[in-house]
């Protein structure tokens, strides 16, 4: 057995799909109890035109199954309310070098308060304090997004427009993979 049942703390990294602004990030967690653990995770994204940042915690439950040998290492579910914050500014191009030299330049910033439930499968290996894990969160997210258009001939602006929008994404899907290892 590698022991990961008798340790409080974990640290590794993941991957997700469901949001084209996060497509990795860093997981923190702490065992509370025999069954009980708290994650925060978070991702960072810079690049030229598109940034993104986002900070989450969940509270779980985990499920383990007695039937699997223990050569085989500890696997389980587990189940338990999520929240937290993201951010994004992104800058790109619409319709770019099209006749007569026109395009239309966007930029976008928004936040979104998430809140929801999160579900996965997890495996911690037999040998080493590793953890495997798979991850499924519907959730809720209240969103606002300011933008701004600006249309272009050549070098000279030909119109512009800013507008700001306030809505509810119900429900957003994130599926998330990843590792953690114990210590």
């Amino acid at each position: 057995a590698s022991g990961s049942e008798s340790k409080n703390m974990a640290a590794g990294g993941w991957i997700q799909a469901g949001n084209p602004n996060e497509h990795a990030g860093l997981d923190f967690m702490m065992r509370m109890g025999k069954d009980i653990t708290l994650d925060v995770y978070a991702h960072l994204y810079l690049s030229d035109d598109d940034n993104s940042f986002g900070l989450y915690g969940a509270y779980f439950w985990n499920f383990y199954l007695k039937a699997v040998p223990a050569d085989l290492g500890r696997m389980g579910f587990y189940v338990g309310p999520t929240a937290g914050l993201g951010l994004w500014d992104v800058e790109y191009f619409v319709d770019a070098a099209l006749a007569n030299d026109r395009y239309w330049w966007r930029g976008e910033f928004g936040f979104a308060i998430r809140f929801g439930v999160t579900g996965g499968f997890q495996w911690e290996f037999p040998v080493i304090p590793l953890q495997l894990y798979i991850e499924l969160s519907p959730v809720g997210e209240f969103q606002y997004i300011s933008w701004e258009d600006e249309h272009y001939l050549g070098t000279r602006r030909i119109d512009y427009r800013e507008d700001s929008d306030i809505h509810w994404a119900l429900p957003e899907f994130y599926l998330r993979v990843g590792v953690r290892f114990w210590f």
